[in-house]
């Protein structure tokens, strides 16, 4: 479900580019070591690049401050939309607040 939500709300998240599979290779990872031997059934690892994206708004741009910024944003916000709907009634916030917390994000973490 988060890796859906990001790729709804986070311009330089790209679900295409995802992968779910344990390959041989990532076998000895953070992510598939606490799936693996603890049990966290969703553990994710998130990469980042400072070559640039090739896809989407900032597709051609180098990532910079400000990108890696709002992506950490949007994750916040991503964590905060999964809890509202892993448990929605212990979270009776009007939804217009996400809307607000969305806007703040987009002001603050505008490429120039």
């Amino acid at each position: 479900a988060l890796p859906k939500i990001l790729s709804q709300t986070a311009p330089a998240f790209c679900m295409g580019s995802c992968s779910f599979v344990v390959e041989k290779s990532k076998e000895s990872t953070a992510r598939v070591v606490v799936w693996r031997e603890i049990g966290v059934q969703r553990s994710y690892t998130m990469e980042s690049t400072l070559c640039g994206c090739d896809q989407g708004k900032y597709k051609g741009l180098q990532i910079g401050t400000r990108e890696l910024e709002e992506m950490g944003a949007k994750f916040c916000v991503g964590l905060l939309r999964l809890k509202r709907m892993a448990s929605p009634l212990e979270f009776n916030l009007p939804s217009s607040l996400l809307d607000i917390e969305n806007e703040l994000i987009e002001s603050s973490c505008k490429v120039t």
